[in-house]
This record gives C-alpha cells, structure tokens and sequence, in this order.
C-alpha cells in the first residue's frame, strides 16, 4: 500500500508522537511508540475529523493524520486486495498460454479455468521458470506461439533465487522486452509482466 505520515496516536488515555507506515499486510507505527498492527485484526475502523479509530486487542486506537488522508487511509484499510488473477489479467475469457510447472497453490487457483493450450484463444503468456535454462526454453516456446502479447515470468522469490530479479530483467530486455508490472504470487514465487518493446 506505502502510505505513510507523521501522526499523533492515542492508545487507550495515552498520547504519542509516531511515524505510521501502512503497508499490505500492517499497520506500522515507529518512533518513541513502536507497534506492529496486523491489518486483519483491526475492528471497528471508522474515520472522525482528522482521526482513523480502530481496535485492536480490546484496546481502542485514535491515529491522528494529516488533513484528508484519515478518509483515504480508511479506504485502503477496508478495500480487499486485487485476486491473484485479476492481477495476471486471467480469466475464462482472458486465457494464457502456460509453460512450465505449476505445483504451486496459489498459481494454480488463479489459473483456474484460465489456461489455454490453443494460442488463437490466449490472450497472454506465463512462463514459470526456475532457472536460467527453463526460462530460455519457455521463451522459444511462448514467443514463438504469441510473439506480440504480453507475458508473465513467474520464478522464485528471495535474495537465494536460483533465477533471481535482475537475471530475468536482463534476459529479457536483452530481447527487446520491456517490464511494466510486477506482483507477489506466494511465499515462494513472484512474476513480473513484460511487453515486447515498440518500434521507435
């Protein structure tokens, strides 16, 4: 999410000065009061004047925030988040052409009813890669089916990736392939989108 202020927080009857970070997952609040808030278990979020209230563990919270950003924290804090599929761009009428292995959960419960193995019906490509010589062969394979539509690099995650970030923005840019987006898929694995660059 990467929304953060300097705020005044009240926790119970007592006042502190805190730098608020809400991230996907938590609510942050660093400085001389320092609290880690798990979004889902905050209740009862609610906006008054230049305040977001919730509760937390029984105990009622007042953040203090900026003027106008109370409604739009409050708004972040209550939207779910985008599906995985909808974050691919998949679904039963919007197919991909998938290469590699898909044991992973998450992956396959977004591509539910969303894989196609006729390029003429895909309207993009995933390639799930784990190392270099998987996301080659997955690439000859993908683009030469839709060599004009997007496509999804899924590979693993972490600073230990046996194919890491900067290896697949490499290669592909390599091939005149550009990234627009990127976005978590599970613990283990992310994805990046990448179209095929313009011609000037």
């Amino acid at each position: 999410m990467g929304l953060e202020a300097e705020s005044e927080v009240r926790v119970g009857h007592e006042s502190h000065h805190a730098h608020a970070l809400l991230e996907s997952r938590d609510l942050i609040l660093r400085g001389a009061f320092r609290k880690t808030l798990p979004i889902a278990e905050l209740k009862d979020l609610r906006v008054v004047n230049h305040e977001l209230l919730f509760e937390h563990s029984g105990l009622p919270y007042a953040l203090a925030l900026p003027e106008g950003q109370a409604v739009k924290w409050l708004e972040k804090l209550t939207t779910a988040p985008p599906l995985l599929a909808q974050k691919l761009g998949v679904d039963a009428a919007h197919k991909a052409l998938v290469w590699g292995h898909t044991e992973d959960a998450a992956l396959n419960k977004a591509l539910l009813n969303a894989v196609t193995t006729d390029p003429m019906q895909a309207a993009l490509s995933i390639a799930v890669a784990r190392k270099p010589t998987e996301l080659t062969a997955a690439l000859s394979e993908l683009i030469q089916h839709l060599p004009h539509a997007p496509i999804w690099i899924v590979y693993p995650k972490g600073a230990q990736s046996t194919l890491p970030e900067s290896a697949v923005r490499s290669h592909m840019r390599a091939l005149n392939w550009i990234d627009s987006k990127t976005c978590a898929v599970s613990d283990t694995l992310t994805a990046t989108r990448f179209s095929q660059r313009k011609s000037a």
